[in-house]
């Protein structure tokens, strides 16, 4: 009994744990510097024209709501975050390592997949919800376990999250004419190749790899032309090595084939239950979810 205890309280743990989360995407993870990078000179009003342009053209052409308030930060750190007020805010450690609008377009297409895929309002939920059933228990040992759980559980949660924001950053992209396949180049040059079993992010080469999945099955087209830069063409080659081993296993090959048939299939399901949603959000995301499965 003690046992089944236990492990329901681990299981609760688990499930409902979240710790302060920032939807952050783009921080550096490694300490490798990025093998391009263009200072910018900092004009905050430029720069927030910039940022603003381009997230309102994404707005627009995806139809979604314009309540997003679009901000820049001075500060040196490679990042962009999304936050529960609809906040996107891009630094400028972060342009100083975008090359072109598109990978700009990329990161900021990214922060809205954390928005209207309602990330910051999931992790804040469920972390109200932890709030209330944190057990109250004596055993150190047993609060070590459960910790450790709830730790492992975070790690999964935005991991997931980050994978969502990519494929959504996709579809975005590619509704308002910029080439989705900036969002790789941009993410080799600053994301590293960690082990991430205990990392918040994906490593590096699985979001590459993820990203070129989604996009390769939905806009095949745009795949093959490629893209001009010369990080997206050190990722390629990562890629195509994967590939290339892929290819090899008609197993492997075949699982690929059905993750992305299941996505699709996910998405269609997801839609149709909130096409008519009284949330401006959700029934925009909606119509842009069964464009893309189409």
């Amino acid at each position: 009994m003690k046992k089944v205890l236990i492990f329901s309280l681990l299981v609760l743990s688990a499930i409902f744990t979240v710790v302060r989360f920032s939807n952050s995407v783009l921080a550096v993870e490694s300490n490798e510097k990025a093998s391009v990078s263009i200072t910018v000179d900092w004009n905050e009003q430029a720069n927030l024209n910039r940022v603003n342009t381009i997230g309102q053209k994404l707005l627009t052409a995806n139809n979604l709501p314009s309540t997003i308030t679009f901000k820049v930060s001075d500060s040196e750190d490679v990042n962009a975050y999304a936050n529960l007020d609809k906040e996107i805010y891009v630094y400028r450690g972060l342009l100083n390592n975008v090359e072109n609008d598109d990978e700009l377009a990329a990161v900021i297409a990214h922060e809205l997949g954390h928005i209207v895929n309602a990330h910051c309002a999931k992790q804040s939920l469920i972390s109200i919800a932890m709030a209330s059933l944190q057990p109250n228990l004596t055993s150190e040992n047993l609060n070590k376990s459960i910790q450790a759980a709830q730790q492992l559980s975070l790690l999964k949660i935005t991991r997931s999250d980050e994978y969502e924001a990519d494929r959504t950053a996709v579809d975005l992209l590619m509704k308002a004419e910029y080439n989705p396949l900036a969002l790789i180049s941009v993410l080799n040059k600053i994301c590293g190749n960690y082990f991430d079993l205990l990392q918040t992010h994906p490593s590096g080469e699985k979001r590459l790899m993820s990203i070129y999945d989604y996009a390769d099955y939905n806009y095949p087209k745009t795949v093959e032309v490629g893209y001009d830069t010369e990080s997206y063409a050190r990722a390629l080659k990562i890629i195509e090595a994967n590939l290339e081993e892929r290819n090899a296993k008609p197993k492997q090959l075949e699982k690929v084939k059905k993750e992305q048939e299941k996505l699709k299939k996910e998405q269609v399901k997801r839609a149709k239950r909130i096409e008519n949603s009284s949330n401006p959000w959700e029934r925009s995301y909606a119509a842009l979810q069964l464009l893309t499965v189409q």
